[in-house]
């Protein structure tokens, strides 16, 4: 019997490679830092990111860049470490 991957993201992601910036919404850090986009919905995105205050999840960050999406704010919802200072993370937007 074969078992087939359950799709539960409630939007379809899409293929979006770019180079952003994005500001941590925690108290005391005004630094801009950088991401890498690997996919975008309605609803979210997948990203890269180096070490930065906020590569926890239930942090919330700002993007500074436009993006072909309404929102630009996103709580970090799971995040796998690649190497000592790049993460793989999911983000949810707010």
């Amino acid at each position: 019997m074969e078992l087939k991957y359950a799709e539960k993201r409630r939007d379809i992601r899409y293929p979006f490679l770019k180079t952003i910036d994005y500001v941590c919404n925690i108290p005391a850090d005004a630094a801009t830092y950088k991401a890498v986009t690997i996919n975008l919905s309605q609803s979210g995105m997948c990203l890269y990111m180096f070490l930065s205050p906020c590569i926890n999840e239930g942090h919330e960050i700002s993007i500074q860049d436009t993006l072909p999406v309404s929102r630009q704010k996103g709580t970090i919802r799971w995040v796998d470490k690649i190497e000592d200072d790049l993460f793989k993370v999911g983000l949810m937007f707010v």
